[in-house]
């Protein structure tokens, strides 16, 4: 095993070291038992192109949901067409009928798209041209390289929107689209069309999401489901390239009164494959409504709904799972003889593939402060594999030795206690913590974040067992619960490896968060909060709400930060590893330091 040193230089008094010395270990490469079938289960684009139009003018566009637009590469309904556009492209060339694929472009895309859009230059698959989505679905370009490079000819038709009218008319088309092989048009839209030779293949125009189920169930792929507010395009060339059901939960834009489709989501949930992963979001409704129903049928969500290009930044992903192992501590290292109030501080929200793939890396994980309270970062490491490994590359790089890598929340969203509780539990359970084990195994994870609705239940207790069992390099379990995430009280919980050690389950303290709650509340609050119960010797663990800004601004580490500098020389912040190692020690002394010998 290599070891590194990393000399991390903290003044603030007696509250950090004045020299933090982290010796930091990286293992080598883990092959691990769990079969390919298990392991990659996620939608993966399985054949490459050789050459790819880059479509413009949608994803930067500030009104490219709105439906009142009048210019025809304008809203939504011109962000439809280029979704499904790109859909039916990618999609043929997994059918082996096209050579080209389509990605739509950001203007001034982020990094992490621009790393995806290298790693197809790496793969040799060339950009071809730059074109909106009017002149890839309309014109012709005939042949390059000895590749045919239009894309017409590939499409059979359009189907028939009118998303001011009937919301539900776009998500409807959604499916329609891979079902009949034909790019979405809105009635806006329609003659333009069909002056340039389009015909008509299916009216969605009067049709609801129910319609949809009822017509177009028996053509879908039960492997995965998008579900996504009305009034967007996003996901849909993810969903139409690998003929996925599109489902919206409320029938009109982030407003529940108008009616849901939750019966219907719940048939749907029960259609599709034990553990099958739900791709998107739902807005203008408590997310314990639906990620509640995912979670209950067996199912975790994956939060990507302003994501894109998933078809390609997935390509191959199965081949191209990189040796990029998190940063740990060498827990020999550590000074057990010292006696404090150990503190340590992670950041929420790290299940969120779209956040990762916008500002995470700029805005929270690589400022300075994070390494000056040796901030905890959640990472949905297993399901970013899958969906952009080159992006889990990048963040894996960016990573201070100095902070925990925690896998976030478990392979997608969901609430431990209540998963799968309408089929097979023990199964799935088995299942999903075999999963995540291997990919916590491959990237050198030790830490897994976890939520439930009851952090404290014996279902909770059910489900950190099954992840202990799963997982023989798991040395600790930080527990969240769904509102208040400090509902655990610090509470600490025990469960034995079958290499019969105990390995503690640690529920969050205390939250720092933009609200008033017992346990919750500013920076001052929580220090004040922590200088209160004081002893010989604690260990809390304080999440920091990812949404919530502070004084100045202040959010993530650096809301951690004017919490920790309130802190006196009683306490100590640690990360979230050695908070763990600590915590082992002083709980479970003798089986700690016979692991350790044996290091």
């Amino acid at each position: 095993m290599n070891l590194k040193i990393c000399v991390l230089m903290l003044m603030l008094g007696g509250r950090l070291s004045a020299c933090e010395v982290y010796r930091v270990s990286e293992c080598g490469e883990i092959r691990d038992s769990v079969p390919d079938t298990e392991l990659h289960y996620m939608p993966e684009m399985k054949k490459k192109p050789v050459k790819y139009w880059t479509c413009t003018g949608v994803i930067s566009v500030g009104n490219r949901n709105s439906v009142n637009e009048t210019e025809t590469m304008q809203g939504l309904q011109y962000h439809l067409l280029c979704q499904s556009l790109a859909g039916l492209t990618n999609r043929a060339v997994e059918m082996g009928k096209s050579k080209v694929a389509v990605w739509l472009y950001d203007h001034g895309e982020k990094v992490s798209y621009e790393l995806s859009k290298i790693a197809l230059e790496d793969m040799n698959i060339r950009e071809h041209g730059v074109r909106n989505g009017l002149e890839l679905a309309c014109e012709s370009y005939g042949w390059s390289d000895g590749i045919e490079v239009q894309l017409r000819s590939l499409f059979d038709g359009y189907v028939l929107t009118d998303v001011k009218n009937n919301p539900e008319s776009g998500v409807v088309a959604s499916v329609a689209s891979h079902v009949y092989n034909s790019i979405i048009v809105d009635v806006r839209d329609k003659e333009y069309f069909e002056k340039v030779g389009y015909t008509l293949k299916y009216d969605a125009t009067r049709k609801t999401t129910l319609d949809a189920w009822r017509e177009f169930k028996s053509q879908c792929n039960n492997d995965a489901l998008v579900i996504m507010p009305v009034q967007t395009g996003e996901l849909r060339e993810f969903a139409i390239k690998n003929n996925l059901f599109v489902l919206n939960l409320n029938k009109r834009q982030g407003d529940a009164r108008y009616g849901q489709n939750a019966a219907l989501l719940d048939e749907v949930l029960a259609w599709l494959k034990p553990n099958a992963p739900v791709y998107g979001w739902e807005q203008g409704v408590s997310e314990d409504q639906f990620v509640s129903r995912v979670s209950k049928s067996g199912h975790p969500m994956i939060p990507c709904d302003w994501s894109y290009n998933h078809s390609l930044t997935a390509l191959l992903y199965a081949e191209r799972q990189q040796l990029m192992p998190a940063k740990v501590i060498d827990p020999r290292w550590i000074d057990y003889g010292k006696k404090r109030n150990y503190v340590s501080f992670f950041l929420s929200d790290g299940d969120n593939v779209q956040w990762m793939m916008q500002d995470f890396a700029s805005r929270y994980y690589s400022v300075p402060e994070a390494g000056k309270v040796k901030m905890g970062y959640g990472l949905p490491v297993s399901t970013l594999a899958m969906m952009a490994p080159a992006q889990l590359g990048n963040l894996m790089s960016l990573q201070n030795p100095c902070c925990s890598v925690l896998e976030m929340l478990g392979g997608g969203y969901y609430y431990v206690d209540t998963y799968s509780q309408n089929n097979n539990r023990r199964i799935n359970l088995k299942i999903v913590a075999g999963r995540l084990a291997a990919y916590m195994r491959r990237h050198n994870v030790r830490l897994l974040g976890v939520m439930a609705m009851d952090v404290k239940s014996s279902a909770a207790k059910e489900a950190y067992q099954a992840y202990v069992d799963a997982n023989d390099q798991l040395e600790g379990i930080i527990a969240l619960q769904y509102s208040p995430y400090a509902g655990g009280e610090g509470d600490i919980f025990w469960f034995t490896n079958k290499a019969g050690y105990d390995i503690p389950v640690i529920t969050v303290k205390y939250s720092i968060w933009d609200r008033t709650h017992e346990r919750e509340g500013s920076p001052a609050f929580i220090a004040s909060q922590l200088k209160d119960n004081v002893r010989d010797e604690s260990f809390s663990a304080v999440c920091v709400h990812a949404w919530s800004s502070f004084e100045e601004g202040a959010c993530g580490a650096v809301a951690a930060w004017q919490c920790a500098e309130r802190l006196d020389e009683r306490f100590e912040v640690v990360n979230m590893q050695e908070l763990i190692w600590r915590l082992r020690m002083s709980y479970q002394p003798e089986q700690t330091r016979r692991y350790l010998e044996q290091q």
